[in-house]
Parts: C-alpha cells; sequence; structure tokens
C-alpha cells in the first residue's frame, strides 16, 4: 500500500428495483420473511477533484428484459445526474461479471477496467458449460469485457491490491468465481462497499445465504472480512440492501443517489447488531 493516500465521497445510485419471494433471497427455508421481499440495484460512484472511479454497471436494457427486471433509469442516465460522463472516466472496478454489476462496458471507451483474474477466469472457463452456473452471466457481458482486454484495457488483480491512493479491492469469493469489495478512504474514515458479499443486512444478522453460491466458505468468511477491513459497521454497505437509501443521505441533485462517505443519518442494522453480540 502507498503511504501517500487520498480521500473521497462516495455515492450509491440506485437504478433499479422490485419485488420477489423472499425464497430467491435466502438459502435456508423457512426464514423470518415469508414473502415478498425488495431488492434494490445499485452502481457507486468514488470521487475527488483528481480522478472517478465507478464501481459495477448495472444491468443493461436487453438483460434485465430477459431476467423480468425493474429498471427505474437507465445507470448511464443515473451518473449523469451527479455529473459523471463515461467518456471522462478512466476506471472502472467490476466487482463481479453477474448480470447486474457488468452491463454498459463499451460505453466507457477510454476506461481501465479492474477485475480479479480468478472472476474472468471463473466466467470463460469450464463452469460456463453447465446452465445452473452461467445462468448470472450475460454473455455479451462477457465478450465486452474480452474485447476491453484485446485493446489492452483490462487490469487483472489477483487477490488485495491498492488500485488509487486510499482505493484497494479485497478478493472475496464465495458468489462467484471471484468477487471482490472495495475500500475506500473518506474524510470521515474508511468506507467499503460490499457489493453482493452481502446482499442484505440480514444477509449477514440471520447467517443467511444469498442462493447463488460458488464457494460456501468463502461466501461465509466473507462476511467477517469485510468488518475486517477497517471500517466502522455503518459505513460497510450492502449491495442490494433498499434499506441504504433510507439510511443515507440524498444527493442533493438527485434523490435516487445517496451520499454513502457522509455516514447513515440513522443506525443500521450492522451497528445495532455489533452492540447486541
Amino acid at each position: 500500500m502507498s503511504r501517500a493516500t487520498e480521500t473521497y465521497e462516495v455515492f450509491a445510485l440506485e437504478y433499479g428495483r422490485m419485488e420477489r419471494a423472499s425464497r430467491d433471497f435466502y438459502l435456508f427455508f423457512p426464514d423470518p420473511h415469508e414473502g415478498p421481499r425488495p431488492i434494490a440495484y445499485y452502481l457507486w460512484v468514488i470521487r475527488n477533484a483528481k480522478r472517478t472511479i465507478v464501481v459495477d454497471l448495472g444491468f443493461d436494457k436487453r438483460s434485465g428484459d430477459a431476467r423480468g427486471r425493474v429498471m427505474l433509469r437507465e445507470p448511464m442516465a443515473a451518473l449523469g445526474t451527479i455529473g459523471v460522463e463515461p467518456d471522462a472516466v478512466e476506471t472502472v472496478i467490476i466487482t463481479h461479471m453477474h448480470y447486474d454489476h457488468a452491463g454498459h462496458g463499451p460505453e466507457f471507451p477510454n476506461a481501465e477496467f479492474i477485475v480479479q483474474e480468478r472472476e474472468v477466469a471463473y466466467c470463460t472457463g469450464k463452469p460456463m458449460r453447465y446452465p445452473p452456473l452461467r445462468r448470472s452471466f450475460d454473455i455479451e457481458h462477457v465478450t465486452d469485457m474480452i474485447r476491453a482486454n484485446f485493446r489492452g484495457a483490462v487490469r487483472f488483480v489477483d487477490g488485495d491490491q491498492e488500485v488509487a491512493p486510499g482505493v484497494s479491492v479485497h478478493l472475496i469469493g464465495g458468489h462467484s468465481g471471484g468477487l471482490q469489495v472495495v475500500r475506500v478512504e473518506t474524510d470521515k474514515g474508511p468506507l467499503v462497499i460490499a457489493s453482493d458479499a452481502a446482499h442484505f443486512y440480514d444477509t449477514v444478522t440471520e447467517g443467511n445465504p444469498f442462493t447463488i453460491i460458488v464457494n460456501l466458505p468463502e461466501m461465509c468468511a466473507g462476511w467477517e472480512r469485510i468488518f475486517e477491513l477497517g471500517a466502522e459497521p455503518g459505513r460497510v454497505i450492502p449491495g442490494h440492501d433498499p434499506l441504504v437509501s433510507e439510511l443515507y443521505p440524498k444527493h442533493p441533485d438527485d434523490a435516487m443517489s445517496l451520499v454513502l462517505s457522509d455516514g447513515p443519518v440513522a443506525e443500521t442494522p450492522w451497528e445495532a447488531w455489533k452492540k447486541g453480540r
């Protein structure tokens, strides 16, 4: 890690939301929910005066429609509401290559894509022979990443690595072949974008894994790892929980975007859970 660091603002941009049966989201049943459960879809932006880093790119209309997902707005339009122009973005971190995180790659012609080598090996390798394993990936998104690699625009990471001063990625695995999370330095201390290492707050508090699993021991270990990266529990952000949109302040230019780096406006479930342990 570099000694010289920078601090950033961090934003979550919601672009989709829908309800599904809770059995779609929890491995063990019966669970305390037993009914419909909302899921939110986000992408994230890390920004300071020197650089803008986009974390994940959401799903595109084609891939969302194919799966019956509800897009509230185009992810690229969401970026525009806070002044992010894809052509000007030089760094995109892909936490994993699932369809709802890896769309829109060609709309970032000047970006370097940062992805775990293990993730690309997984989604281009033998496991994709099998329908249950490939169903979370979109072949066009995977092909876009291969094309980006052929033009020298992919930086492969093997494990944990600083990718910019004050921004690092950390291999978790579990949910996909090479899922990574992102740690960011802010003026108020470190913040962790957990992405799908924890879909919801109660994935962790109830110890009930999400149903898409490559390696269950890695997934469970990831619940501990996201809190070991130095951020307070209220500054560890789950990947798909609609509560994020209630617990963090709104961006002044867009009510569907959250200013994560300001910290939560109320106690989060993980803060309460840690206190009670």
